[in-house]
């Protein structure tokens, strides 16, 4: 007869405790001269154990195989690709130490998750603020304003019922921001010393010859400085957006890693390129007064050959190493399709290597980088190094209602930034007109 493990279970049991009953009658142990018939029958009910506990140990084994194939079979039969809300991640892992973007902090917040739980996004009668205080800076991330909605209007190609994993957009290449180191400030202005003027008279002293006159006597140097105050520039942008498209994670995250940060992350570029320095503005590189110009006049030679000009006065005037040129994208394009023997009408090979050359572009040994925030017919060469852009806040994005958008079932978005700049040493710049 068929028995199952728990049957098995409870006859194993049961045996155990009739041999524990005859056991517990000899408490000097039970022995064959002691009482032969117990002796006997304890026996006999060890051996039933272990014939029993061989059938049990055949039943779990056969139980864990039916489990295994049938666990397996289930498993494997499933689609290889279940249905998954996109995540927004541009990166499915960060690396160690790695800051999250700022929207995948917002969306994976408590308190966002908290107001959408609730429910309170779907009530156009609540009037919601979500606060969320992002780690990182805007900094290190490198938006008239139009409604945001979903169904057919412009969120419309955001809203994906699936999305294979992998990159949604597009990242801008290196820009100027990265190249200008970056430090923090905790007030409201910064204040620093400008190097104005750096005269090199250091040379090999002779040993003195007499008590008195001139021998022997070290050559001076001429170092000035100037003490310069800025005030921290706040750079913000919002816009509304319906509280269909706030709700779904996808989308915030789209929106504001993608479009609000990248439109901060321009405005500041322009401001560190030519801000006019009166308040609220920064006071850019091409504005600073100290810097080197040199214009592409009658004689001067090509573009290139300018840039170059540019990188020695650097290097004589302002005693630095030039760590990159930047130029506007519209003036980088000639230099870029500039062509051998263009003159005689025959062309040859492109001047800065084919269109399939990888890696960073370059000239004369450093960097160029393109910035729309540099104005058309201008460009700059620089010891980056030179200078700091200071960050006065974290990153803070923030939603809530204004005017009377809590009856239009609405939101606003709002991201900003707190900003200052700083060039220690403006004859470490020269400017490149005419380009």
């Amino acid at each position: 007869m068929s028995m199952t493990i728990a049957e098995a279970q409870a006859e194993i049991r049961g045996l155990y405790d009739r041999a524990a009953e005859i056991e517990n009658r000899y408490p000097d142990g039970l022995t064959e001269d002691a009482n032969a018939t117990d002796y006997a029958e304890a026996k006999r009910l060890l051996g039933e154990i272990d014939g029993l506990e061989d059938k049990l140990s055949g039943l779990e084994d056969a139980e864990a195989r039916k489990r295994r194939i049938l666990d397996n079979q289930k498993r494997l039969s499933r689609p290889s690709s279940l249905h998954q809300q996109p995540s927004g991640d541009l990166v499915a892992e960060l690396p160690t130490g790695a800051v999250k973007l700022f929207g995948r902090q917002f969306v994976d917040s408590a308190e966002y998750k908290r107001v959408v739980d609730a429910g309170l996004l779907h009530n156009p009668a609540n009037r919601v603020e979500i606060s969320v205080k992002a780690e990182g800076s805007l900094l290190d991330y490198l938006i008239r304003k139009a409604l945001v909605y979903s169904g057919s209007g412009v969120a419309g190609p955001l809203i994906r019922p699936d999305r294979v994993a992998g990159l949604d957009y597009l990242w801008r290449q290196t820009t100027i921001l990265d190249l200008i180191p970056t430090g923090t400030t905790t007030s409201n202005s910064i204040e620093y010393y400008e190097m104005t003027t750096s005269i090199n008279n250091a040379a090999a002293v002779a040993e003195a010859t007499a008590t008195t006159g001139t021998t022997g006597t070290k050559p001076e140097g001429a170092i000035a400085w100037a003490l310069r105050s800025l005030p921290v520039a706040t750079i913000a942008e919002w816009i509304p957006i319906t509280n269909q498209t706030l709700a779904d994670a996808p989308q915030i995250a789209g929106l504001i890693e993608n479009q609000l940060l990248q439109h901060l992350q321009l405005a500041l570029e322009t401001q560190v390129i030519s801000g006019t320095g009166a308040p609220p503005n920064l006071l850019g590189m091409l504005t600073n007064t100290g810097i080197g110009t040199i214009g592409l006049g009658a004689g001067s030679g090509s573009v290139l050959d300018a840039i170059y000009h540019a990188m020695t006065i650097v290097m004589a005037t302002g005693l630095s190493n030039p760590t990159a040129s930047v130029w506007n994208p519209l003036d980088f394009e000639a230099v870029r399709l500039a062509r051998e023997n263009a003159a005689t009408g025959t062309l040859g090979a492109y001047l800065m290597g084919p269109p399939n050359t990888t890696g960073p572009t370059t000239l004369w040994g450093r960097p160029a980088i393109t910035a729309i925030g540099m104005p058309v017919d201008t460009a700059l060469v620089a010891d980056f190094t030179q200078m700091m852009l200071f960050d006065r806040e974290q990153g803070a994005i923030r939603t809530g209602t204004i005017n009377d958008q809590f009856i239009r079932n609405m939101q606003t978005i709002l991201a900003e930034l707190r900003a200052a700049f700083a060039l220690f040493r403006p004859t470490a710049v020269c400017r490149v007109t005419g380009v």
